[in-house]
């Protein structure tokens, strides 16, 4: 836009500089503390650190779930037990390096033992509705059981909230 300025306008060549200057002290002198200013003020939430706290748990998650094959590999002699000691060693050194993050992670911010308590009852209760959808799959219970299965979803639905 500054450079659609007519050339006959006297002081034409100074406009874009004294343009760029502007823009420029705009973004560093409003843009760099805004970041800082939100935090104080409490408008950015922790969402980066529930990411990153979410991250590190599902590897957790992931690197015991190899961890137990692998030992049911070896159990059921599919796989050389040395080979499986070298895995064994290194998948016990990464999990006990990511439980001592989650634990300082933790320590330095508490609303996240909060987190892990709340997910932790969404999965108490998804696994409550989950087997009894099986017994009514299975014939074993009747299909009409509302009132029982109001309760699980009330419970869900304040948990939510």
């Amino acid at each position: 836009l500054v450079l659609s300025v007519p050339v006959v306008l006297p002081g034409r060549d100074e406009i874009p500089a004294v343009v760029f200057g502007v823009v420029l002290f705009t973004l560093l002198v409003q843009g760099l503390p805004t970041r800082s200013m939100l935090k104080v003020l409490g408008l950015i939430g922790d969402q980066p650190l529930r990411q990153e706290y979410m991250e590190t748990t599902a590897r957790r998650v992931a690197l015991k779930r190899v961890l137990n094959y692998v030992s049911e590999l070896v159990r059921l002699q599919e796989i050389d037990p040395e080979y499986y000691r070298y895995q064994a060693e290194f998948l016990q050194k990464e999990l006990k390096q990511l439980q001592e993050k989650i634990d300082k992670m933790q320590a330095e911010h508490s609303q996240l033992v909060a987190l892990d308590m709340k997910l932790l009852r969404e999965e108490l209760v998804d696994i409550e509705a989950e087997t009894y959808a099986e017994f009514i799959r299975a014939g074993k219970l009747n299909s009409n059981i509302s009132p029982l299965l109001a309760e699980v979803f009330e419970e869900k639905e304040e948990q939510e909230s």
